[in-house]
Order: structure tokens, then C-alpha cells, then sequence
């Protein structure tokens, strides 16, 4: 059976099974339906393994860590930057029995052991188009995409809750993508996305939301009280990271030479952020055009700026005061 919508060569999944014998049948099955398989060692932090490998879909046995595979599961869904990877738990009829509401807490399917391939290749198929068709999210970095995005940001305004919104842009991003290829290049995507994301998890709450509107541009909505202390963590990790992308020569430089947008022979500034916040007050809201408006606004000042800053557009939430540049955050 085989998923037409499916480009299965870029589809990885994460199995953690610890009996080897059906550990090895499994892996000869999604390598013959063209999934890519890691496997994930016992005593390995889930999460972490998650979070490194990236899969699409995970495969947990619920014998697995000496029966804490259910556990396993929930500590995948407890984490939003997990949360969104589809699981499959393959498990005993017993403990089936005994453990049925722990699956409906923390588990999107589930099979009884030993799985039939064509029940397995079914489910796998399906967990996989559930996802894409739930969460919309961005191919790259597995992120929220713009129908989720637009959807966060409505619901927000229909609850008349005051949020901050930062659109989060990488500065000179197409020229090392020129110059260093697109592999290179998604490579940046992918690290940025993962320092926003757990800078988000570090300093704000669970109710925060961080989406991949595409290519080099994210979005963040949290608290307006923890929008700067977000954009500040943001900026600090990736100035300090940022570095490893170029070769020395280029990073002694301070500059690339490569072609400017209008396909001159240029010196190019390293990457680095610009973040626009956009505070949407209670008392007088903005509506969704309104946003993407400021934003576009706030990032074109921006982007005319040296090294990675931030601007707010305070609105009624601090006595009228529009905005606020940061300074750069300048590493050694």
C-alpha cells in the first residue's frame, strides 16, 4: 500500500521497541514501505531523542523502559515541541485491559501485539495524513503553518485576551542561501526554529503558540509581559550561534561576498534577527490586517538597522508609547 500524497523518502520515524526480534521485523517493514527508521535506545530521554531526530511519526512498544512506554508517550504530548509528532503504541491485549484510559490520554493510535503489516501500514498512513491535515505544519521544521497561525490569532482576538504578536524575520538569510546552498541553508531554518521554540518554552507558558509562516519568517504570540524577555532570549541564542553557519574566513570577515538583491557584487552582513511585536490591547483590538500591517511596518524599520533588534508597538498597553528599539546584541 503505498500513500500517493506521501513523500516517503523524507518521512522518518522514531521506533523504540525493546524486544529485538520484532524490532527487526518492524524496521524491515518501514524500510520496505521507504520510511526512513531510528531507533531510539532504552534509557534515552524521549523528548530530547524527539526534538534531535525530528520524526514524522513515532513507534513506541508499551513494553518499552520496563513497561513505561504509555509514560513515554505522555511526556511527548506534555512538551509542545513535541506535542505535534503522531504515536502509535504497539501493546498487549493484558495491558490493554489495564491501561486503557492511559492510552486515551496520551496515545493518537495504538495496536495490539504482534501488529498485522497490513493493519501497521494502514495506521501509519493514516496517523501521518491526520497530522498534516490537523496541525497544517510547515515541511521543514514540523512548525504550525499559516491556517493554524491565522487560526491562533482569531481565537485570541475572539477571547478578547490581550497577546503580543513578534514577527520574526532573519536579516541577509537569501544571500547565504545563494552562496552556501539550500541544504546549508535549511539547516539555519531549522536551528532558528528550535532556538525560538525553546526560548518560548523557557520564558513563557504553555499557552504560547510558535509558527513557520515559510521560508525564513516565524511568528511567536505570548503574554505582552514576557514579549520582550522572549525576543531578548531569541536574539541572544542565535547571535551567539549564529557564527557556526559561515566558514572562518567569512566569520573573521564580519561579511560574505555575494550578490545583494539587486544582484550586484556586494559585502553582505552576517544573518542575524529582526523581531517586530505587535501588541494587541483588549481595550482598543487590532484586527488581523491591522497586525500585518505594524508588523510589515515595524520590520522595514528594521531591517535598516545594523545586527539583530527588536521593536515594540506598546499601543494602549503602556500609555501610548509606539515602539522601542533594541540595541544590538553584539558577541564575541
Amino acid at each position: 500500500m503505498h500513500d500517493p500524497h506521501s513523500p516517503k523518502t523524507d518521512t522518518k520515524v522514531l521506533l523504540a521497541v525493546p524486544d529485538a526480534h520484532l524490532r527487526e521485523i518492524l524496521v524491515y517493514l518501514l524500510k520496505s514501505w521507504e520510511y526512513s527508521v531510528v531507533q531510539m535506545q532504552e534509557g534515552e530521554d524521549p523528548a530530547a531523542c524527539a526534538k534531535r531526530e525530528n520524526p514524522s511519526l513515532v513507534i513506541i512498544d508499551a513494553a518499552f523502559e520496563n513497561k513505561q512506554g504509555l509514560k513515554l508517550c505522555r511526556r511527548l504530548k506534555d512538551d509542545f515541541l513535541t506535542s505535534y509528532i503522531p504515536t502509535i503504541v504497539l501493546i498487549d491485549k493484558k495491558q490493554l485491559r489495564r491501561d486503557l484510559l492511559s492510552i486515551e490520554q496520551g496515545v493518537d493510535d495504538y495496536l495490539i501485539k504482534p501488529p498485522d503489516p497490513i493493519d501497521l501500514e494502514i495506521r501509519i498512513v493514516l496517523a501521518l495524513r491526520s497530522a498534516a491535515h490537523h496541525f497544517n505544519a510547515n515541511a521543514l521544521t514540523k512548525l504550525p503553518g499559516n491556517k493554524l497561525i491565522e487560526k491562533e490569532l482569531i481565537q485570541r482576538m475572539d477571547a478578547g485576551s490581550d497577546f503580543s504578536f513578534h514577527y520574526i524575520d532573519i536579516d541577509n538569510f537569501k544571500s547565504y542561501n545563494d552562496k552556501y546552498g539550500h541544504l546549508r541553508g535549511d539547516r539555519v531554518i531549522i536551528e532558528t526554529a528550535q532556538i525560538i521554540s525553546q526560548c518560548v518554552k523557557e520564558n513563557g507558558t504553555q499557552e504560547d503558540f510558535v509558527g513557520h509562516i515559510g521560508g525564513d519568517d516565524f511568528v511567536v504570540v505570548t503574554e505582552p509581559v514576557r514579549a520582550e524577555v522572549i525576543a531578548s532570549a531569541v536574539i541572544d541564542n542565535f547571535d551567539a550561534r549564529s557564527g557556526d553557519f559561515y566558514t572562518r574566513e567569512d566569520r573573521q570577515n564580519g561579511f560574505l561576498i555575494a550578490c545583494d538583491r539587486s544582484g550586484k557584487v556586494a559585502n553582505i552582513p552576517l544573518m542575524s534577527l529582526s523581531i517586530a511585536i505587535v501588541n494587541n490591547a483588549s481595550d482598543k483590538p487590532l484586527n488581523l490586517l491591522e497586525m500585518s500591517d505594524i508588523a510589515s511596518e515595524l520590520k522595514k524599520f528594521l531591517k535598516g538597522q545594523k545586527g539583530s533588534n527588536y521593536m515594540v508597538n506598546r499601543r494602549a498597553l503602556d500609555k501610548g508609547v509606539h515602539g522601542r528599539k533594541r540595541e544590538p546584541t553584539r558577541h564575541a
